[in-house]
């Protein structure tokens, strides 16, 4: 766990939580690893007690036991995204990010880290499109005093035109620091506007730059008065404990908190996934570019309108087998090969509340053209979609789905936030832990499907980064 730093310097920057999941390679990984030891992978899988239970103004509750220490995580789900910024007014959600720190008539402007701090904590805030959270990992004894301090940010932050202004500055800053200054992510940012030109997630999670210059103190307010309440959060808390402390606990500080009633407006589901423009390669040429880099993006439906989420289950699988490491697909053919890349890696994001994404990513050797890539990596997807993958080649994916995820044992952070971003999206405890069955039972022809129906040319976007000068 990261020693505890200065709020600014210390919280998750506006792309944190995809890069979280990222890691994991979705919450599928870890729950393979929470509920199906490795050597008992043909066992029935024991489940985890996770307790639930809601307050009478509509906050949610979750409790996921943990014994090894007397150490809690307290996080704070609330049901706001990039996807619920106004449109013309991208980034607000991740400004609350950073705005939550400024203080309360309670707690004084900047004080709220410093005094995680003095109680022994660390703290931690991230924002996505679908949610943003605030977590602090306390000693159990410590909790009653988290509870009350996130209590009273959630309904008395302070907000005037200073403060806004103020924070204005520090995000117009980080903007410039992990987005503008940055090439890769400059790609990213272009090519996700034009993958969901039409759908939910068109926006950056940090905004853009003439929006974020537009904020005031007025829509501020607005914004966190509608969606900064308890009918619009989730609390978890994981640990030595149980929902018979939690409970009386969350209704002494939470309860008396007054629900919004003004639930997040419902965005339609894009039910044509085809990109416009999809043929046409995005380039964008930098001067600080050091490496050219290829990549493509699909879109995917969204999570909840797949019926059988063995699909992606088995989407999951095949990215592993593409690009899982130095025993998938992509690396023996662009690497081993051919040596047109180093670094050719892959992932899926299909548990989101809107439409998914599912990235392919290949760093170029200077001596490599794109086209070459582009040709390898389309042959290896035509492959997988047209011949089932062997039976060892499945099952070292799986196995490596499990591997993949032992780094995160002993984090309370993560159990808890595969289970929070779940159920913000509204998947529930105990689909979470079905997902465990859902990847044992991925056979070669699911892969095949998979790939064959999520992998298609017209629902995706490809990139190149370049030097200028370089083609």
């Amino acid at each position: 766990m990261t020693t505890v730093r200065p709020a600014s310097a210390f919280r998750f920057h506006s792309l944190s939580s995809d890069k979280i999941r990222r890691h994991l390679f979705g919450w599928l990984a870890l729950i393979c690893f929470l509920a199906t030891p490795m050597a008992q992978a043909n066992d029935a899988t024991p489940e985890l007690a996770i307790e639930t239970a809601s307050l009478a103004n509509g906050m949610d509750i979750i409790v996921i036991p943990d014994r090894r220490s007397q150490v809690v995580t307290h996080i704070v789900w609330y049901r706001v995204g990039a996807i619920d910024d106004p449109r013309g007014k991208s980034g607000l959600a991740h400004f609350f990010e950073h705005l939550m720190f400024r203080g309360t008539e309670k707690i004084g402007k900047g004080e709220f880290s410093g005094m995680v701090t003095k109680l022994g904590g660390q703290l931690n805030a991230s924002t996505s499109n679908d949610f943003t959270n605030y977590f602090e990992r306390i000693a159990i004894d410590k909790l009653p005093e988290m509870m009350r301090m996130e209590a009273d940010r959630m309904q008395n932050l302070i907000i005037n035109p200073e403060l806004v202004a103020l924070e204005r500055d520090v995000i117009l800053e980080e903007r410039s620091m992990r987005v503008d200054g940055n090439p890769e992510s400059l790609l990213r940012e272009k090519m996700l506007a034009q993958l969901h030109k039409d759908g939910a997630y068109h926006a950056p999670i940090i905004g853009w730059r003439a929006e974020i210059e537009q904020y005031n103190a007025a829509d501020v307010k607005a914004f966190y008065q509608r969606y900064y309440a308890p009918d619009n959060a989730i609390l978890m808390v994981v640990g030595n404990t149980s929902m018979a402390e939690i409970k009386p606990l969350a209704e002494t500080y939470y309860g008396p908190l007054k629900a919004a009633q003004k639930p997040r407006t419902q965005i339609a589901d894009v039910t044509d996934l085809k990109v416009e423009g999809f043929a046409t390669p995005i380039v964008h040429a930098d001067p600080r570019t050091r490496q050219k880099l290829w990549r493509r993006i699909y879109r995917l439906p969204a999570y909840h309108t797949i019926s059988d989420k063995a699909e992606m289950a088995a989407l999951d699988v095949a990215s592993h087998i593409l690009g899982g490491g130095s025993t998938s697909r992509l690396h023996q053919s662009l690497v081993i090969d051919t040596t047109l890349s180093t670094s050719p890696s892959t992932y899926a994001l299909n548990q989101r509340l809107h439409e998914g994404e599912f990235h392919i990513s290949v760093g170029l050797n200077p001596q490599a053209d794109f086209a070459a890539v582009a040709s390898r990596v389309d042959a290896a997807i035509a492959e997988l979609a047209t011949t089932a993958p062997q039976a060892a080649e499945l099952e070292r994916a799986k196995t490596q789905l499990i591997a993949d995820a032992l780094f995160a044992r002993d984090s309370q952070y993560y159990m808890a936030f595969i289970f929070g971003s779940a159920a913000v999206n509204g998947i529930s405890p105990e689909d979470v832990q079905a997902w465990t069955g859902l990847v044992e039972n991925v056979s070669p022809a699911d892969v095949q499907r998979a790939v064959a129906r999520f992998l298609l040319p017209q629902h995706s976007l490809t990139g190149h980064l370049i030097n200028r000068g370089q083609d």
